[in-house]
């Protein structure tokens, strides 16, 4: 173990021991303190994004910085709080909107694929999901490069009732044999990075045929699968909301171009309005790299 890993299991053991809002709040401390003067390039991605996606508010030059505060101050949070994260889901920190809605869902009898950006702290979410629905769901990971720090997220992951499927050549087979089984559920994030490009919200560029929304998109129609988007919302600290929002199926076959072109764009449009909203809790912002067209 060399010593940048003995710093990272050093820090996350004396988090973990940590109140939860005090732990929170070290976090948008460090995330906002080291997130603009060690990430430059990121943070003018962010702002550059935000003065794009947000016109209405140009009438104050301070307004997208102080966005950006935000969001380095969020992503803070999430990094600490991944730490406590257990002790969070269970202190009741984390509400179910549209509860009911959920819980239709699961018990549809047909399988789901779950689909959520990177919003809030997400990693609550998915693995809120695991606990209410043990050991039907399986969620698409992409570890840490740092062995220490692959390891500590594997530790806090797995102690949710949900299968792991790590990128790799073969996650999407392990994928398709989850939604097999009638009851299975398939987590995964659909504005992941890849190929210079983040993969959703597109904002009025071409849509990317190569990412996880679009693996979903054909996932859902070969299984026949519910499509359920949801997302975390931070509400005030470490407080925050699961919103589950309203599920739909996708017409047409998998091997049709024009209709997983037309699911791509559906979710994608469903995904838009809560990143739109909770632009300063969207972790990919730091990751935007080309001006959205107009």
């Amino acid at each position: 173990m060399n010593t940048a890993d003995r710093i990272d299991w050093t820090l996350h053991l004396a988090m973990s021991k940590m109140p939860i809002s005090l732990c929170s709040s070290l976090g948008a401390r460090l995330g906002f303190a080291m997130g603009k003067r060690k990430h430059p390039l990121e943070h003018q991605r962010a702002v550059a994004l935000f003065r794009r996606l947000r016109p209405d508010l140009a009438a104050d030059p301070g307004a997208y910085d102080a966005m950006a505060d935000r969001l380095w101050a969020n992503i803070g949070r999430t990094f600490a709080e991944f730490a406590v994260s257990h002790r969070i889901l269970r202190s009741g920190r984390v509400t179910i909107d549209n509860r009911d809605r959920l819980d239709a869902t699961l018990s549809a009898g047909r399988p789901i694929v779950a689909i959520f950006p990177h919003l809030g702290n997400w990693e609550l979410t998915e693995m809120q999901i695991g606990f209410y629905a043990p050991h039907r769901g399986a969620v698409i990971v992409a570890p840490p490069a740092s062995a220490a720090r692959a390891a500590i997220a594997h530790r806090v992951r797995s102690q949710a009732p949900a299968e792991l499927l790590p990128t790799s050549r073969t996650v999407w087979r392990k994928a398709m044999e989850r939604l097999r089984r009638p009851d299975g559920i398939l987590m995964v994030a659909v504005d992941d990075y890849a190929n210079g490009r983040v993969g959703a919200p597109a904002f009025g560029a071409p849509p990317r045929l190569d990412g996880n929304l679009a693996k979903a998109v054909r996932l859902a129609m070969m299984h026949d699968a519910i499509i359920m988007p949801f997302h975390n919302e931070r509400v005030a600290g470490s407080r925050f909301m699961t919103r589950i929002l309203p599920t739909f199926t996708l017409d047409g076959s998998a091997d049709d171009a024009g209709a997983v072109l037309a699911g791509i764009q559906r979710i994608d449009a469903v995904m838009t309005e809560p990143i739109l909203r909770l632009l300063d809790q969207w972790y990919m912002a730091i990751s935007y790299p080309q001006p959205t067209p107009s």
